[in-house]
């Protein structure tokens, strides 16, 4: 299914084409995304990403007190004692919005933690419980997730998210998609920087030719 398809909340902003591998008539906004209340930070998705069955975003509204002695929810035994104590939404731990870059894969029953900023193209490994910040291209897994290793040496990657394929439009994408998908493990570091230019000067050919022909 397409989560820019469904109908979510003001506050989950989507790019284009981001899989998820649910059956039709499954609700992203209210099963996959949890604790979504206002004023609590946005979940921010990039394009092109893959999202396994039963990924779960744990919203900023979902955290308790941490600063008192008790991280009970007295108020939902009684909602005056808000007003009482003084409470404010300042007592919560405060994590911002949660950020999920550009074709990032998250594999089956991951859970994302509020505030965290995924890299581009990061993959999360199969229930992994992600608390902290993934670096773009990084392999991360485990409880907590922590980084296995790098997709790529780091020139690739500075490169790769210098160059941002995804902010190509689709007629573009789609001329180039043998480029997109080359194998850079199978070359060695001098023929992936050949093939890093090589792309890039396609996409800018394949623009032209597309621009003119607008």
């Amino acid at each position: 299914m397409w989560i820019e398809k469904q109908k979510l909340d003001n506050n989950i902003l989507v790019g284009r084409h981001n899989y998820y591998d649910a059956a039709d008539g499954t609700d992203f906004n209210s099963e996959n995304v949890l604790y979504n209340r206002p004023g609590h930070g946005r979940l921010i998705i990039g394009s092109f990403c893959s999202f396994a069955r039963n990924v779960r975003f744990i919203m900023g509204a979902a955290n308790h007190p941490m600063n008192s002695f008790s991280t009970f929810i007295f108020p939902e035994l009684d909602r005056s004692l808000i007003a009482k104590l003084g409470m404010t939404k300042e007592d919560m731990p405060v994590k911002g919005d949660t950020v999920i870059g550009n074709d990032v894969w998250i594999g089956r029953h991951a859970i994302i933690m509020p505030g965290v900023h995924i890299g581009d193209g990061a993959v999360i490994g199969a229930y992994a419980l992600v608390t902290k910040d993934v670096p773009a291209y990084a392999i991360v897994g485990g409880n907590p997730a922590k980084v296995i290793r790098s997709r790529f040496d780091q020139a690739t990657i500075d490169w790769l998210e210098a160059f941002q394929w995804w902010q190509y439009d689709d007629a573009l994408l789609e001329k180039n998609r043998a480029i997109i998908n080359y194998r850079a493990h199978e070359g060695s570091a001098y023929q992936v920087r050949q093939a890093c230019r090589y792309c890039e000067a396609s996409f800018i050919k394949v623009q032209d030719n597309h621009i003119r022909n607008l």
